[in-house]
């Protein structure tokens, strides 16, 4: 079965944007991690009597590193002691023991910045670059019929008459290391339905008298509809799929992604974002969506654009 005619009628976390697609029949087919060495957090420049403590800067998988000296008046104090920091921006650095004079420096406000993360001493913050603004269209081909519904002809497609695109990406990181990868998911695409795999979020909206999901993420899993596109993470090692656009039913409607999740992904991964389609049609985006900070669909067709959020060890 095919996606119909353009005639055939017809979420940042929070609910996805879906467009009303008319009376059609739902089943017919259609169409930062701390980086760099260890940073100290700057003392203060006003000397008080008394001893203060020292407190830690904190940073991502390294040990932060507490004030420098603090310089007030005539007393200078010294270093505080170190700790392990697990968020980027740690606590200010305070000032040193009772200094020369018998005062002590204050610590500043100053946010101490974490050293090295990651394990063996990979800088976690570099571990996804190459994977952040990672992006696949599918844009329309010809002038797009922009009516409640439509479907257009994919630009490019494979000697079957379907379309697939697909980009790359290898990470980086501590040999023998899984990472905890944050993503963004942004894009505008239709809907497909899996069949089996995980669901990590099973909320649900209401929409046009159904049931949908909120975040349309799935982990494994078998497309159903293979005439509807299935958007995709593949990563080879620990090997699995990911699928960003199962919204467990299909039809005629466009919706608006805008939301996270965490993958595991092992040091020099090969990651792939990619988006299949069995036959030559997809449902324009003919509510004409637009996402904040990132370029739109091209000639009103479908997207999705990845964008790294965080990187920690597992």
């Amino acid at each position: 079965m095919e996606k119909i005619s353009p005639f055939v009628l017809v979420l940042t976390f929070a609910l996805p944007a879906a467009v009303a697609c008319g009376a059609s029949d739902p089943t017919e087919p259609g169409g930062q991690a701390g980086s760099g060495s260890a940073g100290l957090a700057q003392a203060g420049s006003v000397a008080q009597a008394g001893a203060a403590p020292a407190q830690a800067g904190s940073g991502v998988g390294g040990t932060g590193v507490s004030g420098a000296s603090s310089v007030g008046g005539a007393a200078t104090g010294a270093a505080g002691a170190g700790a392990s920091g697990m968020s980027t921006g740690g606590a200010a650095g305070a000032g040193g023991s009772p200094a020369v004079g018998g005062m002590a420096g204050t610590g500043g406000s100053t946010a101490g910045q974490g050293g090295s993360g990651g394990a063996g001493g990979s800088n976690s913050s570099d571990v996804a670059k190459a994977l952040d603004g990672i992006r696949v269209d599918d844009p329309c081909a010809g002038t797009a019929d922009t009516s409640t519904g439509a479907v257009c002809q994919h630009v490019v497609l494979t000697s079957a008459g379907g379309f697939k695109s697909a980009k790359e990406a290898t990470i980086t990181g501590t040999p023998g290391t899984t990472y905890d990868v944050t993503l963004r998911i942004r894009g505008i695409v239709e809907c497909t339905q899996i069949d089996g795999g995980m669901r990590p979020d099973t909320s649900t909206f209401q929409y046009q008298n159904m049931t949908w999901r909120k975040v349309p993420f799935t982990i494994g899993g078998t497309a159903s509809h293979a005439d509807y596109s299935q958007w995709r993470i593949t990563v080879d090692s620990p090997k699995q799929e990911y699928f960003l656009n199962d919204y467990q039913k299909v039809g005629h409607y466009i919706f608006k992604l805008d939301y996270q999740v965490t993958i595991q992904m092992a040091a020099n991964s090969k990651v792939t974002l990619d988006g299949n389609d069995s036959n030559e049609r997809q449902i324009v985006n003919y509510e004409k969506y637009t996402l904040d900070g990132i370029p739109g669909s091209m000639n009103y067709g479908q997207f999705i654009q990845v964008n790294v959020v965080s990187v920690k060890p597992h």
